[in-house]
């Protein structure tokens, strides 16, 4: 199988576990799930699966006080929202 198809695999388990409702949770934990779905071992082709997925926005990304970050899956309802402060001077 290629990426494509793993990923529309891991996608659809995603789904239909209502993975949304679990808030965010750790890269370690989708990792086991990708294990789990596709029957991979090998950790650079389960990362990539993982990275495609962020990279295309099934994850909505939260940085915590440390140095990682949490992952949430993102419903079908959900929007791209970005929040950022911006500050603007005006001299």
């Amino acid at each position: 199988m290629n990426l494509i198809d793993n990923v529309n695999i891991v996608v659809k388990y995603l789904k239909r576990k209502q993975a949304h409702k679990w808030g965010f949770i750790r890269y370690s934990i989708f990792r086991k799930l990708i294990t789990h779905v596709t029957g991979y071992n090998r950790l650079y082709y389960i990362r990539k699966i993982f990275l495609y997925l962020v990279e295309n926005e099934y994850f909505i990304k939260q940085k915590t006080d440390k140095r990682s970050y949490l992952y949430k899956f993102k419903s079908d309802s959900e929007t791209n929202v970005i929040n950022k402060q911006i500050t603007i001077s005006f001299h």
